[in-house]
């Protein structure tokens, strides 16, 4: 247990140490959205596309395991819109506790516990998987909101791209088509890849910290439930999804990692943009991802990834 604290606590650490920077006015909000744009249009697309590249297609990508992580994430869904309606939720309140339920940080801090916690063993199945799931997850929640018909505009073509154009997407197609042809980089644009994809982490770690907000005390009991589908539920049903497909243990566990992330800083925008309940999206980002700590603690522990 010790050992697992050791592996995962320095990414908590940096995300606290943004959370004070903030605090301490030494993170302006003017450098969030710069640095934020910065980390999701350039760095982390550059780090996922120089993971997947480096590597084989063969040895990143594993059929079996992103589409026993999709029906994790399709069976929590369901929990979650079963709930909503036993709650009797409004549509817009529904979509945006369900996506909570199940739409989580895999960009900012699913790959960094990742990374920090396998190593090199899982840094490219854990880019190919990251990439297919973030497109998964938005393909989901945007088809929540419009189905449920949340008060606030419908999907259209610009709205669309917003989130299914993302930059890790892009990063990750690229990256499977240059490491299925075995193309490589000139040498120096390598070695520069290399450079920025290593502030991707630190960078985005810094800016989740200082985007974290005070939640609420509206509706908390709420946000505790979405917690506790995205903490606890969809790790856990996704590791028995993966035990009854026979998924490797090793593939197995960089599912799980990710599968336990917090809820995605994103999943505000577009409760925002689609007339979902902002408020209560805001709060489960903050909620879930100081918890955090404590369940990647245990599902790193059940897994044995790591160690």
């Amino acid at each position: 247990m010790l050992r697992i604290l050791e592996s995962i606590s320095p990414v908590f650490l940096v995300i606290g140490l943004g959370y004070l920077s903030r605090r301490m006015g030494f993170i302006p909000d003017a450098f969030i959205q710069s640095a934020n744009r910065l980390v999701y249009y350039i760095a982390i697309p550059i780090l996922v596309f120089g993971e997947i590249s480096a590597g084989h297609f063969s040895e990143s990508f594993d059929l079996l395991q992103i589409s026993g992580t999709f029906l994790a994430v399709v069976i929590i869904m369901s929990i979650g819109l079963l709930t909503a309606v036993i709650l009797r939720l409004s549509p817009g309140g529904s979509a945006t506790f369900v996506q909570g339920s199940f739409h989580g940080n895999l960009g900012y801090v699913g790959l960094a516990v990742v990374f920090y916690t396998l190593g090199p063993s899982g840094r490219g199945a854990a880019s190919v998987l990251a990439g297919f799931l973030i497109l998964f997850q938005n393909l989901i929640s945007i088809s929540l909101y419009t189905f449920l018909q949340a008060r606030g505009r419908r999907l259209d073509g610009g709205l669309a791209w917003k989130f299914l154009g993302n930059p890790i997407i892009l990063a990750t197609v690229l990256g499977l088509f240059s490491s299925a042809f075995g193309f490589s980089l000139p040498g120096f644009i390598d070695r520069s890849f290399t450079i920025v994809g290593d502030m991707a982490l630190p960078l985005a770690l810094l800016i989740i910290g200082g985007s974290l907000k005070r939640a609420p005390t509206r509706r908390i009991q709420l946000v505790c439930l979405s917690t506790f589908f995205k903490l606890i539920l969809l790790p856990f049903c996704g590791f028995l999804v993966f035990r009854i497909m026979g998924v490797s243990l090793p593939q197995a566990a960089v599912a799980v990692i990710l599968l336990a992330s917090p809820s995605a800083t994103i999943s505000y925008v577009m409760a925002a943009e689609m007339g979902g309940e902002s408020d209560l999206a805001a709060a489960a980002v903050t909620v879930s991802t100081v918890l955090s700590i404590a369940t990647y603690t245990l599902w790193i522990s059940v897994t044995g990834a790591g160690i």
